[in-house]
């Protein structure tokens, strides 16, 4: 075991290698030595320089092994690097030791990217079913984005399956509904997402606010022949505009 003199010299030389000022006290112990190099972590992250928050955490975690909150910083670092297997394994270790909604978002969006669609769906259920108000404010287009992934998730899980009579009104259908509306709830010039709600309602069977969703979509992108097309179609069918409720 390492006596005080000793920590204290280690601590001192990477400080002196590093060139890090401390201000405000004196690092007098490894793990926070450790909590300190998380602040820069995040720091040089927040400012785009995620190779050297990279080095950080990994020296955080040198220094103090229970820093799980290291292991958040570096899944975000590899999210940036579009190193998603590597992010995937940093999220796991800290989930696995620390309630985080927010990383069980972090993580659902990561498994999202590999096409693993059960992980993706049960982390990111997770993670917005917990996540507390003041966190979905602070973080409010990543929880859009989050609403918009588990939308369609549900729609793709609609796609693969084998049809039936019965299958117009799946469950699967009207969950993609649900989360693209609250989705849309913060974000309502996602045109392409209204298109895919238009596409839902149209699977239902509910013509009318099918053709409220293009009618709005056509207003976002007015050059967009589709949805004028699509507006026309639906009104040949008979469809009267209903508010979809976004």
């Amino acid at each position: 075991m390492e006596n005080n003199k000793n920590i204290q010299d280690k601590i001192n030389d990477f400080l002196q290698e590093n060139r890090i000022n401390v201000k405000g006290g004196t690092i007098t112990s490894e793990k926070q030595l450790s909590q300190v190099l998380n602040d820069l972590a995040m720091g040089d992250f927040k400012k785009g320089k995620v190779e050297k928050a990279l080095y950080f955490t990994e020296k955080a975690i040198e220094f103090d092994e229970e820093n799980y909150y290291s292991y958040f910083i570096k899944g975000l670092s590899y999210r940036r690097l579009n190193k998603i297997k590597e992010a995937i394994e940093s999220f796991k270790v800290y989930c696995k030791n620390i309630s985080d909604p927010l990383a069980d978002i972090y993580l659902g969006l990561s498994y999202a990217e590999l096409n693993d669609v059960e992980n993706a769906l049960n982390h990111l259920r997770l993670g917005e079913k917990h996540i507390s108000e003041e966190e979905k404010e602070k973080h409010i287009s990543l929880i859009c984005t989050t609403y918009e992934c588990i939308g369609n998730i549900y729609l793709n899980k609609e796609n693969i399956v084998e049809f039936t009579e019965g299958d117009k009104y799946s469950i699967n259908y009207k969950s993609a509904v649900m989360y693209y509306k609250m989705s849309l709830k913060i974000n309502r010039k996602n045109c392409d997402l209204i298109n895919k709600l238009a596409a839902c309602f149209y699977h239902l069977e509910d013509l009318n606010k099918a053709l409220y969703c293009y009618e709005q979509a056509a207003k976002i992108a007015a050059d967009n022949t589709m949805y004028l097309e699509a507006i026309q179609e639906m009104k040949k069918e008979g469809a009267k505009s209903e508010s979809a409720g976004f």
